[in-house]
């Protein structure tokens, strides 16, 4: 049986999602308010991080794939995408599920050719994936797939605006698990700048709290003395030594005749 998982490259939710961003308008999807993922049909090439490769969905029999509801491979010519009979005809009554598992192997053959090229099998259970704790969610196949997944079917002009995961999987057309990844993405890319301006706001609090304030300083006792160098009643002192405030002048032990130091 296939892994459910792989250990891939990095990515971020965000490099991911500009990847599936790049993959839709080299379809000349790029602004489709509502992606049919049926297009695939049609197409026999995609871009990957790799470049453009070949490409084929291929429609298989139920029984093909009795578990799997979708199943991505390389066959040593092109990519191959292989959904059963079942997810096509869900898929094109408009099922959130069945569009997300198109564009959810669509995701493995555009970030993970290597893995791919190297004989690895990357299906999407029925029952859904297992994934690995070891796996950080950042280097695993099957978060990134999601997160492309969702990302190629919304158009983020409209989704941006959307206030809830649901509203967003009800506009688009995909999974509430997607939606969900896709809305907290957005939500975090509008609170770092906030919370940037809190962290800075706090800052400066500091900073001014860490300056004295005028009533804050403490006014030196002057001695009933005038500073031999300068002539101003201004020596205080500091230590077993004086100083005069007006010229900076230090003396030893203040007596009349004392060198200035």
């Amino acid at each position: 049986m296939s892994s459910d998982d792989y250990f891939v490259d990095p990515l971020s939710d965000s490099e991911v999602q500009a990847y599936a961003k790049r993959a839709r308008i080299f379809l000349g999807l790029g602004d489709a308010r509502r992606v049919d993922p049926l297009i695939l049909e049609g197409v026999d090439k995609i871009w990957t991080v790799q470049g453009v490769k070949s490409f084929r969905l291929e429609v298989v029999a139920d029984e093909a794939l009795p578990h799997d509801v979708g199943l991505t491979t390389y066959d040593g010519t092109k990519i191959l995408v292989q959904i059963p009979r079942r997810i096509r005809h869900d898929a094109y009554l408009g099922d959130g599920f069945a569009r997300y598992t198109v564009t959810h192997e669509l995701g493995h053959a555009t970030l993970h050719l290597n893995k791919l090229m190297s004989g690895a099998a990357m299906p999407r259970r029925g029952s859904g994936n297992k994934r690995s704790d070891w796996i950080p969610k950042f280097k695993s196949a099957e978060r990134q797939a999601m997160t492309f997944g969702g990302a190629f079917l919304i158009n983020d002009k409209i989704g941006r605006g959307l206030t809830s995961p649901e509203a967003i999987s009800i506009e688009f057309g995909l999974s509430l698990q997607a939606a969900h990844i896709y809305f907290e993405q957005v939500q975090e890319e509008i609170a770092r700048p906030e919370a940037s301006g809190r962290i800075r706001q706090m800052a400066d609090q500091v900073r001014a709290a860490l300056v004295p304030t005028s009533s804050s300083v403490a006014t030196p006792s002057f001695l009933n003395e005038i500073c031999s160098c300068c002539g101003q009643q201004k020596l205080f002192p500091v230590g077993n030594k004086y100083m005069c405030q007006g010229c900076d002048a230090i003396y030893d032990r203040f007596q009349d005749g004392d060198q200035v130091q």
